[in-house]
């Protein structure tokens, strides 16, 4: 008699019977790894963007944004890490690659090409001064952008899970700094102490407005994740918009949650396929949700700057004073652009006569600096990047870019060096793919919420189950009248 032979396990017979993989393909399966190292680089960066702000390195002794010291200091760290991923990704053919991230992301290699492209421009025609921020502000974002996009679905909400938990610890320190009167970080423009008459928090970001910013835009990318963590989330950066002092941002989120919710409801009254969720949403985001917010912020003393001067101020004043800028430039000059020096030349006329203090608006500023001409490519490319980028989610997304370029352009952000850019790219990038794996799955997302839901009639297993009732009918119908 044989001997028996032990039957091989499932996992064993199916290697025993997969054919081998032909060379091609273990080569591509190799290739196709070589988004782990660019990630890896590219999320070192961020988190180098989050903790490491721009008085931090000049409190450290680096000449980032202070006149003095060589260019290699005017880049920022995380700049390095996120540029040194980006050539990882195009080890072997760069121009193969090149092209698959032409198509992977239009809009980004777009807004690469364009950025490098001024920024060459602006070196040629006006020196190396003032130009170090198109890397940090634009070409890095762009960048980061495309290495996140090359990696795989499931890997890509690490970078958005990086900005929300160092988001978190941005907020509670805030938080801290404005109920103790202290900061960790000496609040500076340039390498100058600045002194306000109310206390705002500065917390990782180095500026008030900066935190505001990322905050405010958080607000509605976190809408993506579940109910419980958006109940723990939105308080807590609601509260710490008051730590940071922001007028603008807090206005600006509030309208936006409270016309989103509005839209949401009506539509879901019109269809005629009501969510209960959203009735008990929206009297608790609309009623208790403030008083909550305004009750703990009352009782650790925070939001002075913005109950006590929400009203139009010098500060707001000077956003029209800006436009006066304008009388200045010629026709060349508006085409193709002033410079730094000629720009800083005609602000000292304006501060000489006017009440104006700085240009608060990035979009004035950055079309002077490069002209009419240029700015127009990168206008485009940064509006079509960020609805490429918001347009792969849900409508929180899409309204988290809206508030980012309200509120960006309240300021001179995107014409100086900051990371605010970066740091929105890895939260839509991240925030969509999480919305993507949601929706897959059949979780309900945030999007779904208030619109007209799918009839009961047309879900699956209610049909089934319909069908099933009406064939048991029938049968008992024909046996009784049998």
């Amino acid at each position: 008699m044989a001997a028996l032979r032990p039957t091989p396990g499932p996992w064993r017979s199916a290697f025993l019977l997969r054919p081998a993989a032909p060379a091609s393909v273990v080569a591509e399966q190799r290739s196709d790894d070589r988004w782990r190292w660019p990630l890896a680089l590219g999320c070192l960066g961020l988190i180098l963007y989050l903790l490491l702000s721009d008085n931090l390195l000049v409190t450290l002794g680096i000449p980032y944004n202070v006149p003095r010291g060589a260019f290699p200091f005017k880049i920022h760290p995380g700049s390095y890490c996120i540029a040194l991923g980006f050539l990882l990704l195009l080890r072997g053919n760069p121009w193969q690659r090149l092209v698959r991230l032409f198509r992977l992301s239009p809009p980004l290699t777009a807004l690469a090409l364009v950025t490098t492209a001024i920024m060459f421009y602006a070196l040629a025609q006006f020196g190396a001064s003032g130009a170090g921020f198109f890397v940090d502000t634009w070409l890095a974002p762009a960048l980061l952008g495309l290495i996140v996009l090359q990696a795989p679905m499931g890997r890509r909400p690490v970078v958005f899970w990086i900005v929300l938990w160092l988001s978190v610890a941005n907020a509670l320190i805030g938080i801290g700094e404005a109920a103790a009167g202290n900061r960790l970080v000496p609040y500076m423009a340039g390498d100058k102490l600045l002194v306000e008459e109310f206390f705002r928090a500065t917390a990782l970001g180095g500026h008030p407005l900066t935190n505001a910013l990322r905050t405010a835009v958080l607000i509605f990318v976190v809408l993506v994740l579940p109910v419980r963590s958006r109940l723990l989330l939105v308080p807590l950066f609601a509260v710490s918009l008051l730590a940071f002092g922001s007028r603008s941002a807090l206005a600006s989120t509030l309208m936006l949650l409270f016309a989103w919710g509005v839209v949401a409801f009506m539509r879901g009254i019109v269809s005629r396929h009501f969510d209960p969720r959203l009735a008990l949403g929206i009297p608790l985001a609309v009623l208790v949700l403030p008083a909550a917010v305004a009750a703990m912020a009352l009782g650790l003393g925070l939001g002075e700057r913005v109950f006590q001067e929400f009203y139009w101020d010098d500060s707001a004043q000077s956003r029209l004073l800006a436009f006066q800028i304008f009388r200045f430039p010629n026709v060349d000059e508006l085409l193709w652009g002033m410079g730094p020096s000629r720009i800083d030349w005609a602000l000292d006329h304006l501060k000489s006569s006017t009440t104006l203090n700085d240009i608060e608006n990035f979009w004035i500023l950055l079309m002077l600096q490069v002209g009419i001409v240029p700015f127009v490519f990168l206008a485009g490319s940064l509006l079509a990047t960020l609805w490429s980028l918001s347009r792969a989610g849900s409508t929180p997304l899409k309204l988290g870019a809206l508030l980012f370029l309200i509120l960006a352009s309240g300021s001179n952000s995107l014409a100086t060096k900051t990371q605010s850019l970066a740091v929105l790219v890895a939260m839509l990038t991240g925030a969509a793919a999480i919305a993507q794996q949601r929706k897959g799955s059949g979780e309900p997302s945030a999007a779904a919420v208030g619109q007209a839901r799918e009839p009961l009639e047309a879900h699956p297993i209610a049909a089934s189950r319909r069908s099933g009732f009406q064939l048991l009918y029938r049968a008992r119908a024909n046996g009784n009248g049998g």
